[in-house]
């Protein structure tokens, strides 16, 4: 008897489990749990991922920036000047077997341009003693010499064994003084007479140093 009553009482209370568990909704599984608000409102803040393409174009611009920083420096040597008064020198005068050589080249550069540009690059060029000491010849020769000549302007420059005039004057002035500039020292002489055009008279001259002038030799380069 008290067999067949435990029997019913265990019968009873898994019934009443059984029972118990249907009226409770079941969870959903852990994997479909929806974001809280907060999760939401924490993601409306974030930064939009960076796409991979644009990480690339960023991680690329350090080299070409420095690319070109690279031809800036390379462009900025090719164009320095020469500050070497023998370098200088030899632009316009070279020697071979020991007979010297004016470049023609050089002369119609000279003559061609503005005199301003080779005054500028002369001014450039180191200090030399023999330039010097020409410089103050030249000027020395006008002062003393070219007395019956009214100089309006006056530009001057020496750099190596080269100097270069130009030399803006009236149409009253004495011309054979004026002619006779280069024999301030031994030189080759080449000079160039126009005319302004308030009708004044210039002189555009370049005298390089030498040992014998009579001795002028032109070359093509």
């Amino acid at each position: 008897m008290k067999y067949i009553f435990l029997i019913a009482l265990v019968f009873v209370a898994i019934l009443g489990i059984g029972i118990l568990n249907t009226g409770e909704p079941s969870k959903p599984p852990l994997t479909h749990i929806k974001p809280t608000d907060e999760a939401v409102l924490s993601n409306e803040n974030a930064k939009p991922p960076i796409e991979p393409n644009t990480l690339l174009s960023k991680a690329s611009e350090p080299s070409v920036k420095q690319h070109k920083i690279v031809e800036k420096k390379v462009a900025t040597i090719s164009i320095s000047p020469i500050s070497s008064p023998n370098v200088f020198s030899e632009e316009f005068v070279s020697t071979e077997d020991g007979k010297e050589f004016v470049s023609k080249k050089a002369l119609d550069d000279v003559f061609k341009n503005d005199t301003s540009i080779l005054l500028k690059r002369m001014s450039d060029i180191e200090y030399s003693e023999i330039a010097q000491i020409r410089k103050d010849k030249l000027n020395e020769f006008i002062l003393n010499e070219l007395k019956d000549v009214t100089i309006l302007q006056q530009d001057l420059e020496c750099a190596g064994k080269v100097c270069a005039l130009e030399l803006t004057y009236t149409q009253s002035s004495n011309q054979a003084s004026i002619e006779t500039l280069s024999s301030f020292s031994k030189n080759y002489s080449f000079q160039q007479f126009t005319e302004t055009e308030n009708g004044d008279k210039k002189l555009k001259a370049l005298y390089i140093a030498t040992d014998n002038p009579s001795g002028l030799s032109l070359s093509d380069s």
